[in-house]
């Protein structure tokens, strides 16, 4: 049975490889790219060449209004307030999966399929997200905090792909101008990588970059000197410069008196912590056991979530986390099964 099928093409392999392979299953396809920022351009004219050698239809969704909104002045802000942004996990929640998505409904879409690396099953209400085969590809992370109404209407093609070169091999096989096509590992919407010039020119006044004190945590002592609370994450160790015996680590941000304090690795250590903004993809009860991932590549730790409202929660951990708790990024969680339960923004 032939199905209308929107795909959101970034001008990478993956969506490419999306957008023929549902072709391949005799589908009507119809190409959707993101106008998200002026960096984008090659993006999105690589998408275009890829829907041409394919001969489906290709539209630009201009979101750069929303975009800004929604992921890059949030983005600067999260700096601002000594957090550390998720900028991707923002995007899928408030553009791709919201915005984009209507833009393949109005395109006569019933749904609308993505690269990302998942595997997922809809029953009714019941929706079932699970970490894709490969999990250094698994992508589950960066959806968690996506609604479960807009992942009934999602599609996730490569969830049972083994790895990347399978991916290409696909791509090849199908014609795809852009098998070969490296990864790029950037932030989308700044070239290079290079976010500290991104958020100098754009947000130059927000004071992000401006010098003050690191202090240490064990004794509140002024240890040295930091050149721009944005220059520096929660569990960064190296580049902070300061000179010491042991290693130092960066414990904490504190943006109202432009500091950083440091201390030593189990300084770093958190028992319990708080995450807001909770999205439920899986209903729960009010308490539960679970894993939870804080940082996209980190080993899982278990946990016990209790729910303080509908949006908030607090994770107690049951033994120690592999990687540092920091406010701003996501807290994942899932069942023993690596099923998605849903995410949250982590508040310490």
């Amino acid at each position: 049975m032939s199905h209308t099928y929107a795909v959101a093409m970034s001008g990478g392999v993956d969506s490419s490889a999306v957008a023929a392979l549902l072709l391949a299953e005799k589908n009507d396809v119809v190409g959707l790219t993101m106008d998200i920022h002026e960096n984008c351009m090659e993006d999105i004219e690589n998408a275009e060449r890829v829907c041409k050698v394919l001969g489906i239809e290709h539209h630009v969704v201009n979101v750069r209004k929303e975009y800004k909104a929604k992921v890059i002045d949030v983005f600067a802000s999260y700096y601002a307030n000594g957090l550390t942004p998720n900028p991707c996990v923002l995007c899928n929640r408030d553009i791709k999966f919201d915005l984009l998505m209507r833009a393949a409904k109005a395109n006569g879409a019933e749904k609308l399929a993505t690269g990302h690396y998942v595997s997922m099953t809809v029953d009714g209400d019941v929706v079932r997200m699970r970490e894709a085969k490969n999990q250094k590809k698994d992508q589950t992370y960066f959806l968690s905090l996506v609604l479960r109404a807009n992942l009934k209407d999602a599609l996730f093609p490569l969830g049972s792909i083994q790895d990347k070169e399978e991916t290409r091999k696909l791509a090849q096989s199908l014609g795809l101008p852009n098998f070969a096509q490296q990864e790029s590992q950037d932030v989308c919407f700044i070239p290079g990588g290079n976010y500290k010039t991104f958020l100098k020119d754009l947000y130059g006044g927000m004071n992000l970059f401006a010098p003050g004190n690191i202090k240490a945590i064990e004794t509140g002592a002024i240890v040295g000197q930091h050149n721009g609370i944005a220059n520096y994450t929660v569990g960064q160790r190296r580049g902070i410069g300061v000179t010491s015996k042991d290693p130092l680590y960066v414990t904490s941000i504190d943006p109202k008196n432009n500091e950083i304090v440091v201390g030593s690795a189990g300084s770093l250590k958190v028992a319990n912590f708080k995450a807001v903004d909770v999205n439920w993809i899986v209903d729960m009860p009010e308490q539960f056991e679970a894993f939870i991932k804080q940082r996209s590549l980190c080993t899982k730790t278990p946990a016990v979530i209790c729910k303080l409202d509908d949006n908030t929660i607090d994770v107690r951990l049951i033994g120690e986390s592999a990687t540092p708790i920091a406010s701003g990024q996501i807290c994942a969680m899932y069942d023993g099964d690596g099923i998605v339960i849903g995410g949250g923004i982590i508040k310490r």
